[in-house]
Order: structure tokens, then C-alpha cells, then sequence
């Protein structure tokens, strides 16, 4: 399934796929992410809400979009994580440096 992607004010919403893998929608998410920094897009949120399962391309994408968008003076925001989601990123120490929420879009996130 291929990634949706939608605008809310300044803030671009990337929400995946069920699946986040080498197989389905991996590199998608890096190449989005890189085109929305191209176009000057700074506030960018992934809404995992309905990703089930990710393997370690899928964490390497979430790890090289926020280092790019860091890079570039934006901030990465990821919400809406199921628990065995939360635990893969958690396992990694990865929710020691990426700005992770519970609740769903909304600009209220960013302050």
C-alpha cells in the first residue's frame, strides 16, 4: 500500500501503509520526506497509526528522515504507534531522540 500524504496548515502528514519494510513502503517514506525538504517544508508529522509491522529498513527510513529534516531546520513528529511499534523503536532507544506523541495530527503537537 503506498504511502498517503496530505497538508494540514504548514504541517505535511505522511501516514504508511500497514507495513513499513523493505518490502512495502521503505523508501517511499525516505523519498517523501526528501522532497517535501525540497520544497521547503519544515513541519513534517508520520502518522503511524495503521502501521503493523516495520523491519529495519523501515527503522533506518524513520532514523535518516529525522536526521534530514533536523539537518534542514524542521522537526519530525511520530504519532499514532501501536504497541509492538512503539517497542521496536523503544528497543533501539530510538524514543530517547525522536519526538514521539500519543495523539493524532494537530497543529497543538508543535508547540
Amino acid at each position: 500500500m503506498p504511502i498517503r500524504q496530505y497538508q494540514l496548515e504548514d504541517i505535511l502528514i505522511i501516514a504508511p501503509g500497514q507495513k513499513l519494510s523493505a518490502t512495502e513502503s521503505g523508501e517511499d517514506l525516505s523519498k517523501a520526506v526528501q522532497d517535501a525538504l525540497e520544497k521547503g517544508t519544515r513541519r513534517i508529522l508520520f502518522d503511524f497509526s495503521e502501521v503493523e509491522f516495520i523491519d529495519s529498513l523501515g527503522v533506518g527510513q524513520i532514523v535518516a528522515s529525522f536526521v534530514s529534516t533536523k539537518n534542514r531546520g524542521g522537526h519530525l513528529i511520530l504519532c499514532g504507534l501501536r504497541p509492538r511499534i512503539a517497542l521496536v523503536l523503544r528497543m533501539a532507544s530510538l524514543h530517547l531522540v525522536l519526538d514521539i506523541k500519543d495523539t493524532g495530527p494537530g497543529a497543538a503537537m508543535w508547540d
